[in-house]
């Protein structure tokens, strides 16, 4: 049974085991904001995400339409206190850390909704190590990271994530902040559970791409934005998620359109930066799938790292260190971390970027989890 003092409690738990992390990652966000409020403090801006963390915890939905929401706001509040509490945050910090870019990232605070980031994660239900889950982080190198942790959300699903920015998105008519994952996590024991609740609570969660799979390797691949979402079911267990970019024909539809009326809009050239950046991401997924085809005859841990770390110059790229893909545009993001879960042997092998070493060539000690069950 879920109450206030187990939420306070694990959250504590957590947050105080690392809360460098959890101090760095909040001053990064708040850092991210004054980006987009360039006359604002960072005492005001904590000050404003203070007044609207409390605005979305107020705003409690309709509960015979979400059941499971049923005293949320109360729990969401026991473990924001564990939260601040544990790692010895400050007001602002943890407003920062509680907002996540939610401003941002829906579109109330008048940003396009376009996070520049291109994470990949990438399913194979067999090889020669059992089950793999392989996953890139692509950010900025100044983003805080930490050593990966055990990636199953419940003894029976996973689900991974990537972001899925889209200019001039819909507003989402619900605000609170409904922790979905943990609703899964409670609540559902398979991937169509997992893809029913998801569709369910769709306006509280999002923008953003997801792979969900569970034990018997039912692989969902969901595309979304703040208020659409697109599913796809794998006939064979692979699958695969990258960031800024859709497949499943109505979800692309709606993206392409959203692309165009940007462009328009704004009076900006289709051989822009930005047109360039979204091809690069469509370029991306057409990559993987190409290569994720190639390698199911003989799925192995070495061919998955070779696709979620693959850079060619002719092919194009899976993981970046910045390269310039547009004359007139920025840098790309780094992937700053590759992680590959072995998931029946319990351990992850992973990369890390550390300062000008890009990540790729850079292999940290193995995390081998004692104590969790593995999948077979």
């Amino acid at each position: 049974m879920w109450t206030k003092e187990s939420w306070y409690q694990d959250a504590f738990n957590k947050t105080k085991a690392n809360s460098q992390y959890y101090k760095n990652f909040s001053n990064f966000l708040l850092d991210s904001y004054k980006k987009y409020f360039p006359g604002m403090d960072k005492e005001a801006i904590g000050q404003m995400l203070i007044e609207f963390n409390q605005k979305r915890l107020n705003a409690v939905p309709d509960l015979s339409l979400y059941p499971e929401l049923r005293g949320m706001d109360d729990l969401i509040a026991a473990d924001r206190r564990g939260i601040q509490d544990g790692a010895k945050l400050s007001d602002i910090q943890l407003a920062a850390w509680c907002d996540g870019m939610y401003m941002y990232k829906s579109g109330l605070v008048g940003a396009s909704n376009n996070m520049s980031l291109g994470c990949s994660a990438i399913f194979f239900p067999k090889s020669d190590h059992g089950p793999l889950l392989a996953s890139n982080l692509d950010s900025s190198p100044n983003e805080p990271f930490g050593t990966p942790g055990w990636i199953p959300l419940n003894e029976h699903l996973i689900i991974a994530g990537v972001s899925s920015g889209i200019y001039n998105d819909e507003k989402s008519p619900e605000i609170f902040p409904a922790t979905v994952k943990k609703l899964i996590a409670r609540y559902c024991r398979s991937s169509e559970e997992a893809v029913e609740m998801l569709e369910r609570y769709n306006d509280f969660w999002g923008p953003g791409n997801k792979l969900v799979m569970d034990r018997n390797k039912k692989t969902a691949m969901i595309e979304k934005s703040c208020c659409r979402i697109g599913v796809r079911w794998s006939d064979d267990g692979f699958g695969f998620v990258t960031a800024m970019t859709a497949e499943e024909p109505t979800f692309r539809k709606y993206l392409l359109s959203a692309r165009k009326g940007y462009l328009k809009e704004k009076n900006i050239s289709v051989n822009s930066p930005d047109q360039a950046y979204w091809d690069c991401a469509d370029q991306r997924r057409e990559l993987i799938t190409e290569l994720i085809n190639d390698a199911k005859a003989a799925p192995t841990l070495e061919k998955l790292r070779q696709i979620i770390q693959f850079r060619d110059e002719n092919r194009g790229k899976v993981c970046y260190n910045g390269e310039i893909i547009h004359p007139d545009g920025p840098p790309v993001e780094h992937t700053i971390r590759t992680v590959i879960w072995l998931l029946e042997e319990g351990k992850a092998i992973w990369w890390a970027k550390d300062g000008n070493i890009p990540s790729f060539k850079n292999q940290m000690p193995d995390v081998n989890f004692s104590d969790v069950l593995t999948w077979e």
